[in-house]
């Protein structure tokens, strides 16, 4: 785990390590770059060091006769089989790392090599002899990987930060990217903020032709054609345990201390059995705990506790407050974009509690999307029951919730009026409507400052589900919108804030089931051997039920969430108050500053949760001060005092 960058036709190995010094917190251990004039290819790289502690896993790694040179962020999980099989086929190592591995797999089979990993990772590699450069992000995205290419310039890195310290001059706000953001709450893949920076798309190899500056991007991986043959209920559940209990085995390969987010729900606390069956030592346990009985609803303590106490974990809670909230809205430097899923917080309180004992957690993110955990899979299946409503009547129903007043001690009302209100004919646009946030019109309404040309009618942010619903070739419907979720939902939001929170202090988090094995697997079980009624994650409990505390398996779901209706009705609301006057609004341009008013007076009254869409609002203020105005928006010292 560490972080990657490099530019053609930029500057030279100062500039290289002045991009790799912007992104020091991902690798604090070693850092190195080189400089090849002749392609006028600048690379910088900063480790974590978590496989071959030694100075041989120094990067970026070259060949003996440097005309091959490659750098890793991430893991290669298989690394000692395909070494193993190398070294039979008369390759020489010099090192221990994995990194060493994929320079010899490309000088035995060429950018092909690539399919053959498994892992978390981005890779750069560089072929002198060819004049190539090639970008390579893992199957699903777990790591990240940006680029610019304009004006016979190229750029990459693991964070946009460091493309920006490349010398390239500051780009325009991506207008599109800016209304899909207020829908999403993230900028979809493969767009960013930024025009002309863009995301290398999970599972595609992307390359650079040095010399004319040419590009080609290509998938090396495609989910319909990695499922397996299909098999029996009884067949499904041995497989996936044997499928999961080899990938916790393998993540679990480390030479530094490891340990594993224990949020007490079903996902983590498999991965906490399953580490306990194949690990010698007790499992390391990090969990947040929130203080206080306006929070009761979100903690999940006891459960946690139950889970570590069975499988005789080092159990660590890491106690969150609402005393000071505003600290999160400088974290907004390690994402480089606005980012408006106020988790993040979560993820990087307990990052910094399991830094201080490991260097290395496992986690479950993908379990929801892989099994059909999250309430809004149960609502698309009660609307195909229910077409026959007429969707006016179902938002006037929505609309008679207006009165009800919300203390924002749980999530109900909010889901209750979003269902509501959010029924459409169309059923891409009803999941749209209840899985995210603002719909178009709100947008036009609330994006009507003079930069976005009076709310003009951008593409609708819809489009980005209803795209990859129409791209995915898996057979079963109901998997296919799962893996809708996986491509956007997962890449740019779950995965998004894990990477940027866990480097932010130098902490590497791995996602066993997020195993491209596991994956497909997973696609293959038909959808209704995973929800069906009101029972979710079915074929994951029967398979691994035994493993389990019966309170967990019975348990209701509350996800990783932080109380953000809570904190936008008091902390969090005086933002708008020091930061966000009338002429602050109108000098940026794109807001209207009453409808930012209307938001927030409905959301204090508690006539409907804005909470979301509130703290986007205040995101995307705190980053365009310092991303695009150049200064501290917020200080620490304000921050605290508000």
């Amino acid at each position: 785990m560490c972080g990657l960058c490099g530019s053609v036709g930029f500057g030279d190995l100062s500039r290289a390590e002045e991009m790799a010094e912007t992104i020091a917190h991902r690798g604090p251990d070693d850092s190195g770059a080189l400089d090849f004039p002749e392609e006028r290819v600048s690379l910088g790289f900063r480790r974590l060091s978590i496989i071959d502690l030694s100075p041989a896993g120094h990067q970026p790694f070259s060949s003996d006769d440097e005309q091959l040179v490659v750098m890793l962020n991430g893991e290669i999980y298989n690394f000692s089989e395909l070494r193993n099989e190398l070294t039979r086929k008369g390759r020489k190592f010099r090192s221990k790392t994995d990194t060493e591995v994929i320079l010899r797999q490309y000088e035995e089979e060429g950018i092909s090599s690539v399919s053959r990993l498994n892992g978390m990772f981005s890779i750069a590699i560089l072929d002198r002899r060819r004049g190539k450069l090639f970008l390579v992000r893992d199957r699903l995205g777990i790591k990240p990987l940006y680029y610019f290419e304009g004006g016979g310039k190229f750029a990459f890195a693991s964070e946009i930060k460091a493309i920006l310290a490349s010398g390239l001059p500051m780009p325009d706000i991506d207008l599109q990217a800016l209304s899909d953001y207020f829908t999403y709450l993230y900028v979809p893949c493969p767009a960013t903020i930024f025009e002309g920076i863009r995301q290398v798309p999970p599972a595609h190899v992307l390359e650079l032709d040095v010399a004319n500056m040419n590009t080609s991007l290509w998938p090396y991986w495609d989910l319909a054609d990695a499922l397996p043959p299909a098999t029996t209920p009884e067949e499904e559940r041995e497989q996936l345990r044997e499928l999961l209990a080899d990938s916790v085995r393998r993540q679990m390969v480390s030479d530094v201390p490891l340990g594993i987010f224990l949020s007490g729900g079903i996902d983590s606390s498999i991965l906490t059995g399953l580490m306990a069956q194949a690990g010698t030592r007790p499992v390391e346990t990090f969990t947040v705990v929130f203080e206080g009985k306006e929070l009761e609803f979100y903690d999940e303590r006891d459960n946690a506790r139950a889970v570590a106490g069975r499988f005789g974990a080092e159990h660590h809670e890491i106690p969150v407050r609402i005393d000071d909230p505003m600290a999160m809205l400088d974290l907004v430097r390690f994402f480089d974009q606005p980012f408006g899923n106020p988790t993040f917080y979560l993820m990087r309180l307990i990052s910094e509690a399991t830094r201080s004992e490991a260097t290395v957690a496992l986690c479950g993110a993908g379990g929801d999307e892989l099994f059909a955990g999250y309430p809004r899979y149960r609502a698309q299946m009660m609307a195909r029951r229910l077409g026959w409503i007429p969707t006016p009547l179902m938002r006037a129903v929505g609309s008679a919730l207006s009165p009800l007043s919300d203390g924002f001690k749980t999530m109900t009302l909010r889901r209750a009026r979003g269902l509501l209100l959010g029924w459409d004919d169309d059923p891409v646009r009803r999941f749209v409507n209840w899985t995210y946030f603002l719909t178009d019109p709100r947008k036009r309404a609330l994006l009507s400052g003079p930069r976005m040309n009076g709310g003009r009618a951008f593409e609708p942010s819809e489009r980005v589900v209803r795209d990859l619903l129409g791209e995915s070739r898996l057979p079963d419907p109901g998997n296919r919108m799962l893996e809708a979720d996986l491509r956007s939902f997962l890449l740019d939001n779950l995965l998004e804030y894990t990477d940027k929170m866990s480097m932010s202090v130098g902490l590497e988090v791995r996602v066993p089931y997020l195993d491209e094995r596991v994956v497909a697997h997973a696609m293959r079980i038909p959808f209704d051997r995973k929800l069906k009624g009101g029972r979710t994650k079915i074929v994951l409990k029967e398979a691994f039920g035994d493993l389990l505390p019966p309170g967990v398996l019975a348990g209701q779901k509350k996800g990783f969430n932080v109380p953000l209706g809570l904190w936008m009705k008091s902390s969090l609301d005086s933002y708008f108050d020091r930061f966000m006057s009338p002429a602050d609004v109108a000098g940026q341009g794109f807001f209207d500053w009453e409808e930012i008013q209307r938001l927030r007076a409905e959301h204090r009254r508690g006539r409907r949760d804005n909470s979301y869409e509130l703290f986007s609002i205040l995101m995307f203020d705190v980053w365009y001060r310092r991303y695009i105005q150049g200064e501290e928006a917020v200080a620490p010292s304000e921050l605290s005092s508000l």
